[in-house]
């Protein structure tokens, strides 16, 4: 506990009695600039790369670029409209080296609950000015959940680069909401979209924003019940998200790359 940016006690007690922990200032605004051409430079370079349809998952429409290994996020009213990309730090050597940034590592380890860590998967946010949508109330444990045996250890670090408030669609979370584990989806609701939660099922009265100013990380575990409304604002809300796990553990890249080789390795019998 000697290592820099660890959580203090108070933090502690508000990651186990909230579910999460805000803090300010984690990154000056040249760094939060430098951060913002990063994700830029990274839409730029998969717009320019090979294209293939959209496709439209429960509340989400998907571009699956397989030549590069990752997902374009379209926003589903506006689907010109980059709404994020997931995972990228195969792809963007600056963005894997922020990841690292001991600013965001050592914390983690008290939210992940061991020393040993490495990345599960990453994404951006980038919630344009007017056209930024919905990101629906959820946890992120379902999705992940058949994917690795730790899903109920990943955390996340949500990093703002640009003022993050209510009008241009910061971070909404219910407070205490993960100590209940995960619960039901969408039962109406067939495949992607069943992990997306009912906001007339659950209490709406609990949600909060966390407003704060770019530079801010919040923390925060796989059941934290979570969303953020539309951008209505004239500037952008762009923010970066690094999910870490138990180190030992393959990424969600080296999951998706094994699959796909079972996946060959299985119609090539078939075929023979």
């Amino acid at each position: 506990m000697s290592e820099p940016f660890r959580l203090n006690a108070e933090e502690l007690r508000s990651l186990n009695e909230d579910g999460y922990v805000l803090r300010h200032n984690v990154f000056s605004p040249s760094e939060c600039r430098q951060m913002a051409e990063d994700v830029e430079q990274l839409e730029r370079d998969c717009l320019a790369a090979k294209r293939n349809d959209k496709i439209v998952y429960g509340s989400y429409m998907f571009e699956i670029q397989r030549d590069l290994q990752l997902a374009v996020k379209w926003e589903p009213n506006n689907p010109d409209v980059v709404q994020g990309i997931e995972p990228f730090a195969h792809v963007s050597k600056p963005l894997r080296d922020w990841a690292h940034d001991p600013r965001l590592w050592n914390p983690s380890k008290d939210v992940v609950g061991q020393d040993d860590l490495n990345l599960f998967t990453e994404k951006t946010t980038m919630k344009r000015a007017h056209t930024g949508g919905t990101i629906v109330l959820h946890q992120d444990y379902p999705y992940w959940r058949n994917m690795t045996k730790v899903a109920h250890k990943i955390m996340t670090a949500l990093i703002y680069l640009d003022d993050a408030t209510v009008e241009n669609g910061c971070l909404e979370v219910s407070p205490g909401s993960h100590r209940d584990g995960m619960r039901m989806g969408r039962k109406m609701v067939d495949g992607f979209g069943s992990n997306e939660l009912d906001e007339a099922k659950f209490d709406m009265h609990t949600m909060i924003p966390v407003e704060a100013k770019a530079g801010a990380v919040v923390f925060f575990g796989a059941f934290l019940v979570h969303r953020s409304l539309p951008n209505r604002s004239a500037k952008d809300r762009r923010a970066l998200l690094y999910s870490y796990q138990p180190g030992g553990y393959p990424s969600g890249v080296e999951i998706n790359r094994l699959l796909a080789r079972a996946r060959r390795e299985q119609t090539t019998v078939l075929a023979n």
